[in-house]
């Protein structure tokens, strides 16, 4: 076989490998080959890593210029290498920054979301008081303080990119666990006064009642200004005589709505109009006609009625034993009117204690009522029984009076009240 065959085809040209087989970078004369191929292997030169297109290159290049002595230009296959695609840190960065975005903003919208429109029912509800001129952030820092809502932050914002407000002042009572947008609602109507029930029992004085308004808390009405509303003679009834401030007894006994803040001033008046309706429905000025006492006395004796009266059944005999004693210049002896003039002591009294309000020993009415009388106490003033009674003695524990016209038998009924040892 020939040397053509083995090179298929083609004579070998010295210094040269056939076609396909790669030059001996070693061979002497052929070092800037050589040092194309060590950069291919890996080797660093000044002028960097060429890569293994670099080298085919360099390799092409050292063939024109006639780099291999006698031979011409090169025939050396040319193979294209591509480089392998390296991803740049930076990008990474980027990539990475991006998710986390995305994927952050996702659960940053979740987690909003369920804040402005908190699943679950409504937590118990809290007091919380916005003062006035609060910015939008000031508020949003008392209401996640009470735990109406769940951060301020978020509730700010929402007021803002909602265009709300503006948001009033005021004392609020706010669930927790609400959303945003009722609570917003809420304090763009403004707080709602806290409305409380003012009991006032038949037989209660002006301190009785304003010791009851005490109780109610919250509503701000101090019970020492309602006394003053009630005594200072600010508010004025139309039964109420020239010279009189006390409204004692002219503050009709009901179940009233106290508003908070209300100013007690009035409250009083309310009262008063109550009562001064029901007078007159009554007829209070018709029967002070009849009776020839003023509407005020005829009131004074009610209130007397009202608190010597256990049973409704005795109202009535009560103040005819009142009138009958007036009219016969005897003192009324209702030890109510004295321990009223004490301020209300109970225990033992002497009955000469020097007092405008002690009937035991003074004649006449006293000088104010001495309580607020309910309607069968009215009624029974204005339209007392005609009787010959002139006293009146509690004979039995659950409050029935007995009832004498003699001396005599006022006796035995204070007998029969020592023996159930109520006298």
């Amino acid at each position: 076989m020939s040397d053509s065959d083995l090179t298929g085809g083609s004579a070998l040209v010295p210094g040269l490998p056939g076609p396909g087989v790669p030059p001996d970078p070693w061979e002497d004369g052929d070092d800037a080959l050589a040092e194309g191929y060590e950069q291919v292997e890996g080797y660093e030169q000044d002028e960097g890593y060429l890569g293994a297109e670099g080298y085919a290159e360099a390799q092409y290049a050292e063939a024109q210029d006639g780099g291999y002595e006698g031979a011409g230009p090169s025939p050396l296959p040319v193979y294209p290498v591509y480089p392998r695609r390296r991803r740049h840190p930076v990008l990474k960065a980027v990539a990475a920054v991006v998710v986390v975005l995305v994927v952050g903003g996702v659960l940053g919208v979740v987690h909003i979301s369920h804040e402005v429109n908190p699943s679950g029912p409504l937590g118990p509800t809290v007091t919380v008081t916005l003062p006035a001129g609060a910015s939008t952030e000031r508020i949003a820092d008392l209401l996640a303080q009470a735990g109406v809502v769940h951060g301020p932050t978020v509730f700010a914002l929402y007021v803002k990119i909602e265009g709300a407000g503006p948001l009033l002042a005021g004392t609020y009572h706010l669930p927790k666990n609400e959303p945003y947008s009722r609570v917003i609602a809420a304090l763009e109507n403004g707080p709602v006064p806290v409305v409380r029930q003012l009991v006032v029992p038949e037989g209660f004085t002006i301190r009785q009642m304003a010791a009851a308004l005490g109780r109610l808390g919250e509503v701000g009405v101090r019970p020492q200004a309602f006394v003053s509303a009630a005594m200072g003679g600010q508010v004025r009834s139309e039964y109420e005589p020239a010279g009189t401030k006390s409204l004692e007894g002219l503050l009709f006994p009901a179940t009233y709505p106290v508003r908070q803040g209300e100013a007690p001033a009035d409250l009083v008046e309310y009262m008063v109009e109550t009562f001064d309706d029901y007078a007159s429905q009554l007829g209070l000025e018709a029967a002070a006609h009849r009776l020839h006492y003023s509407p005020y006395q005829i009131v004074i004796v009610a209130s007397i009625v009202e608190r010597e009266a256990k049973l409704r059944a005795d109202r009535g005999p009560i103040a005819s034993v009142i009138y009958n004693r007036l009219r016969l210049g005897m003192p009324i002896g209702a030890e109510s009117t004295l321990l009223y003039g004490l301020g209300g002591r109970g225990g033992t009294v002497a009955i000469t204690t020097p007092n405008p309000y002690n009937t035991l020993v003074n004649k006449g009415l006293p000088p104010t009522p001495i309580a607020s009388p309910g309607i069968p106490s009215l009624e029974a003033a204005i339209n007392p029984p005609h009787t010959s009674y002139l006293y009146w003695v509690e004979i039995n524990p659950d409050g029935k009076m007995g009832y004498a016209s003699t001396t005599a038998g006022f006796k035995q009924l204070q007998r029969q009240c020592g023996a159930v040892h109520l006298c």
